[in-house]
């Protein structure tokens, strides 16, 4: 597998874009007396549409080329507006001229969560300035200020976090990095704190099924992780950071020019803690001991003679885990029944190829390829018990658009993909074994019939050699009531294969009996593969609220499922998985308010209601540790930035998660036993941050600052070799408080 990697990278392999072409550029201002500097915040747009962006702190701009273009303005206030001819270019740089007026200030704002009334997908994108409110140390942790992601603890125990989405867990949101399919399989949870924070440009959050172009795993919707690359990245950039369970993080970013055609973007994390706390006194390590190295070398290509575009990068991950009672040290009391103790080293070489060719002379036509492949390998004892994982995975897709007639109000893309996984999963006399390859092919057509309505409808065809095949038609259709109005349907099916251990990980932090489909031992037998459809409906408003900018967003979703893999922890001391017999249904609501109430002031209010209920064998049932209820909100506030660009910020983020049911422990002894229904709790996170210049910033927050704690979130802590040990029905905050600081340095990128 590692030398298929580096064939990959050596034969600089071929990979998908979006196959819509882009323009990017810088927009400069040239001010009386010829002094020319790059303008924050100009309007970049479309003549005659809505299509539009504005120029980032370094004054470049990125914009897709819509259907029929044929003008492109850039204004900035004092200046005076240039309308540029698109004739296929790939790059524009303009230089804007001032007008001869009087000395004016000029203030630029760029929304932290952006959203579009024009795209068919009901996508929210989460932007550098929005994930610098919080610590976002990593991707698990990066959807503190957002109110359609829950982010939760596994258990009591591993510090392992995962997400959820429309009520889901996040195995059914399909993951990926820079548009390429990467956190899954055994990584669907430990892949979520293997993408460091400071590496992230912006995330954009899909609700509901997604384009067929990725494959067919989505089901409650897609994550994509735009990661920093040549392109958008800092000449150099340090964050640091420390929080007082000992956790220690260190990163690094350092952009290299090649030449006009190449430029490399190198990358480096370390993260430490050598902390031992035990904070509610149950005798357990609220946080694990970590040491983990990352590191990621991207490459950009960008041809203006021939057309072709490039990305390509490689990965390289080690953690090792170390936690449990509080004396426990892996080398000294690994297999002792004294002292019960977590240890886990998780290696991951990981790389991806994409190349793609837009032909100049042909609007809208574009064809290129992706490959990537992924080698994983986990060892682990959890208590008493071993566990080793083994996943190496590749995956191809060529895909090819083009315009349907002499217009580009039709068109379509099509390909072709493989996808091979082959798992390997021990825990003592418990074995998964199973080598998935599945080839594909999809078809998906855009139609555009005026400013007002926007359909994509797509199908794709799976042939699975253990599943038969797949079939996965999927509709998305947005429609402009008003030119500030829009709704937004979509509906599809979406399908998963299990890997039951690593998606549940915290089960292994109990003493429950694993039984798969009535088997206890041995070669596991292979579960179906889940199979569900999801239909949703978006509203999205923007309009004027005493004179400054407002939105509402209102959700209906609903996904049900025809198949899944239940796990049932109804009975205490074990944990069955078995196929769906039954119902097993997910349904959301969710209304957001956004508002700028006034200058450098921004507020988001939102509530959630979710009913998430599965057929177990003693009945249907909600889903456990899963809230009906959250109340959310976010406050943000800037100060006014100064001549050396100094300024203050601060965010808080007050929320409430309602009750939520919690697997019968009544068969234990009474000492052993739970209440059936957590609590609700209120979570309060905040963060102050100085900025000192464009260069330097420094940052301090709390998390949880109210300091709530689940009570006793560990049965049996005293004894954690008897049968009754679990800690595994973790539905609230372990550590309570957690304060920390960090600091960010960072060096613009030369404008080109």
């Amino acid at each position: 597998m590692r030398r298929l990697i580096l064939c990959l990278l050596l034969s600089g392999g071929i990979a998908h874009f979006s196959f819509s072409q882009v323009i990017k550029g810088t927009v400069s201002g040239s001010a009386p007396g010829n002094k020319t500097e790059t303008l924050i915040g100009a309007a970049v747009y479309w003549q005659g549409t809505q299509l539009g962006t504005v120029t980032d702190e370094n004054g470049k701009y990125s914009i897709n080329v819509p259907p029929a273009a044929t003008m492109i303005v850039f204004s900035y206030v004092g200046f005076t507006n240039d309308t540029i001819a698109y004739k296929n270019q790939t790059e524009i740089n303009v230089v804007l001229k001032a007008f001869e007026m009087g000395e004016a200030e000029v203030i630029a704002e760029r929304d932290a969560t952006e959203l579009s009334l024009m795209n068919p997908l009901n996508t929210q994108i989460i932007t550098e300035k929005e994930l610098a409110k919080a610590a976002c140390c990593n991707l698990s942790e990066s959807f503190e200020t957002n109110a359609s992601v829950d982010a939760s603890y596994t258990d009591a125990v591993t510090g392992t976090a995962q997400i959820r989405m429309l009520g889901l867990d996040g195995k059914y949101t399909q993951m990926m990095a820079d548009v390429v399919p990467q956190i899954r399989g055994l990584a669907v949870i430990y892949g979520l704190s293997a993408i460091p924070g400071p590496w992230i440009n912006s995330i954009q959050v899909g609700k509901g099924v997604g384009s067929v172009t990725n494959g067919f795993e989505s089901i409650t919707g897609q994550i994509n992780v735009s990661m920093k690359n040549p392109e958008n990245a800092e000449s150099v950039y340090i964050n640091a950071y420390g929080n007082q369970g000992g956790r220690m993080e260190l990163n690094g970013s350092f952009l290299v020019p090649v030449n006009k055609a190449w430029s490399t973007l190198l990358q480096a994390h370390s993260e430490m803690n050598n902390t031992r706390q035990d904070m509610n006194g149950d005798g357990f390590m609220d946080n694990p001991l970590k040491r983990d190295l990352i590191f990621r070398n991207a490459w950009k290509y960008q041809s203006q003679v021939t057309g072709f575009q490039g990305e390509y990068q490689v990965t390289g991950t080690l953690v090792e885990n170390t936690s449990g009672q509080l004396d426990y040290r892996n080398s000294e009391n690994a297999g002792n029944a004294n002292l019960w103790g977590m240890h886990l080293t998780d290696q991951n070489l990981n790389a991806y190829a994409k190349t793609g060719y837009v032909f100049k002379n042909s609007i809208g036509k574009s064809i290129g390829t992706q490959f990537s492949a992924n080698h994983q390998e986990l060892n682990a004892n959890y208590g008493l018990r071993d566990y080793s994982g083994l996943h190496q995975s590749f995956r191809a897709n060529l895909l090819y658009a083009s315009k349907i007639g002499a217009t580009t109000d039709h068109t379509f893309l099509t390909g072709l993909s493989f996808q091979y996984d082959d798992y390997s999963e021990n825990l003592d006399s418990l074995s998964f074994i199973r080598t998935e390859r599945v080839p594909g092919a999809f078809f998906e057509y855009t139609w555009k019939h005026d400013e007002r309505f926007t359909m994509i409808a797509g199908i794709r065809v799976d042939d699975h050699n253990l599943f038969d095949v797949f079939i996965s038609p999927r509709l998305h259709a947005r429609y402009s009531i008003t030119e500030n109005t829009s709704i937004k349907l979509a509906a599809g099916k979406g399908y998963r294969t299990s890997n039951i251990l690593m998606e549940h990980v915290g089960i292994l932090a109990s003493s429950r009996v694993i039984d798969v489909n009535g088997q206890q031992s041995g070669l596991m037998p292979n579960l179906n593969p889940e199979k569900a459809w999801n239909f949703g409906l978006n509203l999205t408003k923007k309009f004027q609220m005493n004179y400054r900018d407002a939105s509402v967003l209102i959700d209906l979703y609903r996904t049900e499922f025809t198949d899944q893999v239940i796990i049932d922890m109804e009975t205490a001391g074990a944990v069955s998985f078995y196929n769906l017999n039954g119902q097993s249904y997910s349904n959301s609501a969710q209304i957001e308010f956004n508002w700028t109430p006034i200058r450098r002031v921004d507020v988001r209010l939102s509530y959630r209601w979710l009913e998430v209920r599965n057929q177990f064998n003693s009945g249907i049932l909600d889903k456990p540790m899963i809230s009906r209820h959250r109340v959310f909100s976010n406050f943000a506030w800037e100060s006014k930035e100064t001549a050396k660009k100094a300024k203050w910020k601060f965010d808080v983020t007050p929320q409430w998660i309602g009750s939520s049911r919690i697997p019968s422990t009544s068969a234990n002894p009474e000492e052993y036993r739970l209440s059936n229904r957590s609590d609700d709790f209120v979570l309060v996170h905040a963060q102050l941050t100085r900025v000192f210049n464009s260069a330097f910033e420094m940052y301090l927050g709390g998390e949880n600052l109210g300091n709530f704690r689940q009570a006793n979130p560990i049965i049996s802590a005293e004894n954690p070799f008897n049968s009754y040990f679990d800690a595994s029905l973790v539905w609230g905050p372990v550590f309570g408080r957690m304060v920390y600081a960090g600091l960010r340095f960072k060096i613009p990128a030369p404008v080109k």
